[in-house]
């Protein structure tokens, strides 16, 4: 890969301070590497917002079932056993989720230094990325779906499915930045 030549280089004091601040101090904005690079902090930023949407549904469908279970009375002091067992097993899926967007919202992005320049070839290590966030926004937006459309007699395992799916989008997307 050969690197375009930079016209800062042969510059006076006061135009590479020019050029500096219009670009960013070296940042070219309008580069499709850095576009790429900031399109993957906002496709993972959406990820999260379809997984805030999903939770939302989710504790939405917790409250129907709550409000579902019977005042307790001296002939039954504690009913709605199989409802709070239920209701057990769908906070462990609103942990999980949880969990998953706070892994988004910390996963590495590559840095525009020289290091990654020299070993990948960047442009398309971007697009490789780009298209990881692509399979994870599609996952999420499917939990998101499916959180929405869970019945109050929806069975837990089928909604750790699209979970165990986003999962395995966020580890292929670790797997691309593994050198």
């Amino acid at each position: 890969m050969t690197e375009a030549r930079n016209p800062i280089d042969d510059a006076g004091a006061l135009k590479r301070l020019l050029l500096n601040l219009y670009t960013g101090w070296g940042y070219n904005a309008y580069r499709r590497e850095n576009q790429d690079r900031a399109d993957d902090l906002l496709v993972r930023n959406g990820v999260c917002g379809l997984l805030a949407e999903a939770r939302a549904a989710l504790a939405n469908h917790i409250g129907r079932i709550r409000r579902r279970i019977p005042t307790p009375s001296r002939d039954d002091p504690f009913p709605g056993a199989a409802e709070r067992a239920r209701i057990r097993d769908l906070e462990g899926i609103d942990r999980d989720i949880d969990a998953l967007e706070a892994l988004l919202r910390h996963l590495p992005v590559p840095e525009n230094d020289s290091t990654w320049i020299r070993h990948r070839a960047e442009a398309a290590f971007l697009a490789r990325l780009v298209e990881a966030d692509q399979a994870m926004a599609t996952h999420a937006l499917r939990l998101r779906e499916q959180m929405r459309a869970a019945a109050d007699d929806a069975d837990a395992s089928a909604l750790r499915a699209p979970i165990a799916a986003l999962r395995q989008a966020i580890d292929a997307r670790k797997s691309i930045l593994r050198p």
